[in-house]
């Protein structure tokens, strides 16, 4: 259909540089010499997908050292939960427990295994399930919620936080890829389902693909708006790359295509 041709309309990006304001942290401030997962190597062979050390360790620490306060004592979900590694960062960051969801069944085994080498005490539960499915019917009560490398797997955003508001979480971090743009658009695409890091077949899936969507920065404000949700910040991406130049695996980071995000609860408890 040579009629159709969005690429040429599209809004033209930004320059590359990571998501977010200028880093306020001091030089060095946010230098990592051992990351979590260099104590937990475990996570490096359980998974197909980015088992990067450098890519892990700083995601970790834009995670859990940035916002550290929101964990102890903490009900903790964790949406496509993968191989455990985000609900064992999450219990050593002072969780009280987490509910890991995830679709495929083999990971739903590896962060079985991974956690109890790990976490003898038992503070976990990993449901395999469609996470729209399990959330829509085991309706779980959480303080936060974790949503790490799933937002652009999926066209179904609307449903996801109205999902995630029915849990009560005051809240929920996101980790995603973005579309680089001021406007706040969806960018769709499509993915085949037999990766391992890809989105699975639900529902609406027709034949081996399943529509996707990667949201601005301004389209993910909107979205949690509208489940009574607000972005409080951005992790300090622009700060961890400034200090740890020799980290690999992260051009996404780097450039802006990947962000971050604390969002904070807006309607009562």
């Amino acid at each position: 259909m040579p009629w159709i041709r969005s690429r040429d309309r599209a809004t033209p990006e930004p320059p590359d540089r990571p998501a977010g304001p200028p880093s306020g942290a001091p030089p060095g401030s946010r230098t990592i010499e051992r990351g979590f997962f260099d104590d937990h190597p475990r996570f490096f062979e359980t998974s197909e997908t980015s088992s990067y050390p450098w890519r892990l360790n700083l995601r970790h620490a834009a995670i859990f050292d940035e916002y550290a306060d929101l964990f102890p004592g903490a009900r903790v979900l964790d949406i496509a939960s993968h191989d455990g590694r985000w609900s064992l960062a999450a219990l050593e960051a002072g969780a009280d427990s987490v509910i890991g969801i995830e679709a495929r069944p083999d990971l739903v085994g590896h962060a079985k295994a991974n956690l109890a080498a790990y976490e003898p005490r038992g503070r976990f539960d990993f449901v395999a399930g469609d996470v729209f499915e399990v959330l829509a019917s085991e309706r779980p009560e959480v303080d936060v919620v974790l949503c790490l490398g799933f937002l652009y797997h999926t066209l179904r955003h609307t449903e996801l936080f109205t999902r995630i508001r029915q849990t009560s979480a005051r809240h929920v971090v996101v980790d995603t890829e973005v579309h680089r743009s001021p406007e706040p658009i969806v960018r769709l695409a499509d993915e085949g389902v037999e990766r391992e890091g890809n989105a699975v077949a639900d529902a609406y899936t027709y034949g081996d693909t399943v529509l996707t969507g990667r949201p601005t920065l301004a389209a993910l404000d909107l979205l949690a708006r509208t489940q009574g949700y607000a972005v409080e910040r951005l992790s300090d991406w622009d700060g961890l790359l400034r200090d740890n130049p020799e980290a690999n695996q992260i051009r996404d980071y780097r450039i802006g295509r990947r962000a971050t995000v604390l969002m904070s609860a807006a309607f009562p408890r």
